[in-house]
């Protein structure tokens, strides 16, 4: 056993502190490096890293969003607004000790192998070797726009999703959001309260979930059918048929009809889009063709005059402190095992990149107990390690992965529950001693 065994976290967002918290349970020393200010990654509306605005609230109901054995508060509303979620992190962070272990305002200027080791930098001088680094900086860092870029040239107004914080931004004026998922959905719907015209614009059809079906929160609602159909098929025509009763079927409302199966891309949770497509309010329209000044044409071939363009685009994942021919990629992300682990590196972990239909609190702590018996293996050399890094190079373990609409955004959603039983699988696999 190494007596000098030390893992460094980059990042003090939820999925940061809850590898953290499974650690300190598990009397393994580390460190976290938070650029910003305080805990709460995409959740600190205070910081650079913040992805918040006035009115988001959790797409996700509090009964699989918060972690099993620390529960949101009684008095949180059933979809918790993000300054109550951020409040949320900061009490699991400080009820589980993870400040002793944080240095903030301390970003990873570089981070590089030395010898079997890793030497981590940080902006605020930090300069220290880890046997172990887990990355947790999440999915939402560089900006992603339409690729190819529509031809010509715009001359009004570009935000991003990370620049949108408020309506005063859009007020008075003839806005387009570009985008289909949950984002993007929601600036529209918030755009109605402000713009003087909105333009919704996606690439395909999409399926549109209620946030409440039968006075629960529908994902709830869609857990308690359990085996009442024989098939998935049959689960998902019912549920399909009820979302249609219910005025949540895009084609009534002259939307495209989705060319995938219901479960077959990330859920979208908006029980107001359609209200406001039905009544005028938001204008659907196609993907983008060409621009002239601010003059935008679309496939369709219609066009709008738009002063201020909102991408609700996606991300692409960034690592700046990393040589970027340290990882393998795949499609443009790193190609990971299990969506976490390289092939080429036995002490380096990414954690949180990835999606599923489900809350925070589902995987959170099956992703700490994979860290932390990852750390003990790691640390003990054990038979269970070596098991491991055969398997990782050998397995190809079924995550759903070919299931899901053909996306750079769905390269890496997975099915929840085939996702946690493998990394429960590999968890007790590394526990061999």
């Amino acid at each position: 056993m190494s007596t000098n065994f030390k893992v460094a976290i980059i990042g003090g967002g939820p999925t940061g502190i809850g590898v953290g918290r499974e650690l300190i349970d598990g009397g393994i020393d580390f460190d976290l490096y938070e650029a910003e200010a305080e805990f709460g990654g995409v959740w600190n509306s205070e910081g650079a890293s913040g992805r918040t605005y006035d009115s988001l609230h959790l797409i996700s109901p509090k009964f699989n969003t918060q972690v099993p054995d620390f529960p949101m508060p009684d008095d949180y509303p059933v979809y918790p607004n993000h300054k109550l979620m951020w409040r949320y992190i900061l009490d699991y962070a400080e009820h589980f000790g993870l400040r002793k272990h944080a240095h903030f305002n301390a970003p990873v200027t570089s981070l590089t192998r030395e010898g079997d080791l890793w030497r981590l930098k940080t902006g605020a001088g930090h300069d220290a070797l880890y046997s172990l680094v887990v990355v947790c900086t999440g999915l939402h860092r560089e900006p992603l726009f339409p690729e190819p870029a529509p031809a010509g040239s715009f001359s009004g107004e570009v935000l991003h999703a990370r620049d949108y914080k408020h309506l005063s931004q859009l007020q008075g004026k003839r806005v387009l959001v570009v985008g289909g998922g949950n984002s993007g959905c929601d600036f529209a719907v918030d755009a109605v309260h402000a713009a003087s015209e909105v333009y919704h614009s996606t690439r395909r059809g999409y399926y549109f979930q209620p946030k409440f079906i039968n006075g629960k929160p529908t994902p709830q609602w869609m857990m308690e059918l359990g085996a009442k159909f024989k098939t998935r098929q049959e689960t998902m025509a019912y549920i399909q048929q009820v979302f249609k009763l219910a005025g949540y079927d895009g084609t009534d409302y002259g939307l495209p009809k989705p060319d995938y199966p219901l479960d077959g891309a990330h859920p979208v949770m908006n029980s107001l889009l359609l209200y406001h497509v039905g009544h005028g309010d938001i204008t659907p329209k196609p993907d983008l063709e060409s621009f002239a000044g601010k003059t935008v044409t679309f496939k369709d071939g219609s066009t709008a005059e738009i002063d201020l363009i909102l991408y609700a685009t996606g991300y692409r994942r960034d690592f700046p402190y990393l040589d970027r021919d340290l990882l393998e990629w795949k499609n443009g992300i790193p190609d990971l095992f299990l969506h976490s682990t390289p092939r080429n590196h036995d002490n380096l972990l990414f954690m949180g990149f990835i999606n599923s239909a489900a809350g925070l609190g589902d995987g959170l702590k099956t992703q700490g107990l994979y860290v932390l018996n990852y750390a003990r293996a790691l640390r003990d050399r054990t038979k269970g390690l070596a098991k491991f890094l055969a398997a990782k190079q050998a397995d190809h373990p079924d995550l759903g992965q070919e299931y899901f609409v053909k996306s750079y955004r769905h390269l890496w959603e997975a099915d929840l529950w085939k996702l946690l039983a493998h990394m429960r699988h590999y968890r007790d696999m590394l526990a061999e001693v």
